[in-house]
């Protein structure tokens, strides 16, 4: 492909922002062609899905799914398909019980370095920490599933804690007591299962399918191992594959790897999709997402339409890898066929992925739609109401509808997002 590109979505014409907003609607799942049967499956499709405000997880899994309830995701989560924990960037996702140990073990070394120097300053010890894993997995082989509060009253009981370091304080103890818990989920000895109220429980990490059982094979996952390129391949794929269009800077962003091993796993996926008997003998195959993944542009000028690359188009050059868009080959036909439903009323949970998997998410909203997502810039997202490709609306809980300035109100309009609230809501209870 010869065309050149603006390196970012906000430059271009509207009509191309909504396309790429329509289309990253369909590849999430959210329309009838691409949703998943179950929960457990609509989160294996995208690899992990933000989990930072327990109360919004149900949410996100919901819309990604046909005919699921609430009772089916605390199900999930019972039942140990699904886990919570902090498997990359340092932050909480949701993963599938076979994915948590792989992509945590493919992804730790981008943060661990820096945890390990905290851990310094806040004086606590190796053999502190070997302690606190074994009073954790010891209270947990006797009361199964714990909350957050018993697990730090056994380390207090351990002496690992000063009395005043339980939940809700802010002193310096309070800090090793939460850097003990992220310790032990990013080492890979605890995870977070089954809900009780707005909480997930403590479990045992170690019984999860071991890192030897993803994409690495018995190379390993982590950095240095055989098998983390293979690992990288293929956290790229399901990414763009759930999320596209996608760039390198997009990726980078959701993962925290550097820009130039982001495109390079970007590309090893593609070749991966394309190899000659991929997904061969797998049961439906475009419906797990097992499909190829395909390259794209955004051509300058006024149009500025995103153009596929044809079957022959080699590898972007160094210099392209940077604007190159990423997507499901099958994305525009799905859209072709769902359009209408990718452009219906959606109410999305904070910290939804179709909001903050991205790092350039101006097909969805401006600067003006950010702030009222985030008004406080704190990384307290609220629930997004969106229509045609684009956020016209918020919904904090306890406080009604906020509508974003810009949004062409119409009766029509006020009745879709009523009636998107009130069929979310009624799942969120059944």
């Amino acid at each position: 492909m010869n065309a050149t590109s603006t390196g970012s979505l906000t430059s271009l014409p509207s009509a191309t922002l909504r396309e790429v907003s329509l289309l990253r609607i369909v590849a999430q799942g959210l329309v009838s062609a691409t949703s998943a049967p179950e929960v457990t499956e609509a989160v294996r499709r995208q690899l992990a899905i933000q989990g930072q405000q327990v109360s919004a997880v149900p949410h996100a899994l919901l819309s990604r799914t046909t005919g699921t309830g609430m009772t089916d995701v605390e199900a999930a989560f019972a039942c140990g398909r699904l886990v919570r924990s902090w498997p990359m960037r340092g932050t909480v996702h949701i993963t599938t019980a076979e994915d948590h140990h792989w992509l945590r073990e493919a992804l730790v070394h981008r943060y661990e370095s820096q945890a390990y120097a905290r851990e310094a300053q806040l004086g606590l010890t190796p053999a502190q920490v070997d302690r606190a894993a074994e009073t954790a997995l010891a209270l947990i082989v006797e009361q199964g599933p714990v909350p957050r509060a018993r697990l730090m009253a056994a380390w207090q009981e351990a002496g690992l804690l000063a009395p005043g370091d339980g939940p809700g304080s802010v002193t310096a103890g309070s800090r090793r007591r939460r850097h003990l818990l992220l310790r032990l989920h990013w080492q890979g000895v605890l995870v977070q299962g089954p809900r009780a109220g707005n909480e997930h429980l403590v479990v045992d990490a170690t019984r999860l399918p071991g890192p030897q059982s993803g994409p690495g094979g018995s190379g390993g996952c982590a950095r240095g191992g055989s098998g983390h390129r293979a690992a990288l391949a293929e956290i790229a794929r399901r990414y763009a594959t759930s999320h596209g269009p996608v760039t390198a800077a997009d990726l980078a962003r959701w993962t925290a790897l550097p820009l130039t091993q982001a495109a390079q796993a970007l590309e090893d996926a593609v070749e991966v999709t394309r190899a000659v008997g991929y997904a061969a003998g797998e049961p439906s195959p475009v419906e797990r997402g097992l499909v190829p993944l395909a390259r794209a542009r955004v051509e300058e000028g006024p149009r500025g339409a995103l153009v596929m690359a044809g079957d022959g188009a080699g590898a972007p050059s160094a210099r392209e890898r940077g604007t190159t868009m990423y997507l499901r080959e099958d994305l525009p036909d799905l859209l072709s066929g769902s359009r209408r439903q990718a452009a219906a009323t959606l109410f999305l949970a904070s910290f939804d992925e179709l909001h903050v998997g991205y790092k350039d998410r101006s097909c969805l909203t401006d600067e003006q739609g950010e702030r009222l997502i985030c008004p406080a810039a704190n990384g307290i997202f609220r629930p997004l109401l969106v229509d045609r490709g684009r956020v016209v609306a918020v919904r904090p809980v306890g406080q009604g509808l906020i509508w974003e300035r810009s949004a062409r109100r119409s009766a029509r309009l006020e009745a879709d997002v009523d009636r998107a609230v009130r069929r979310m809501d009624a799942r969120m209870a059944s």
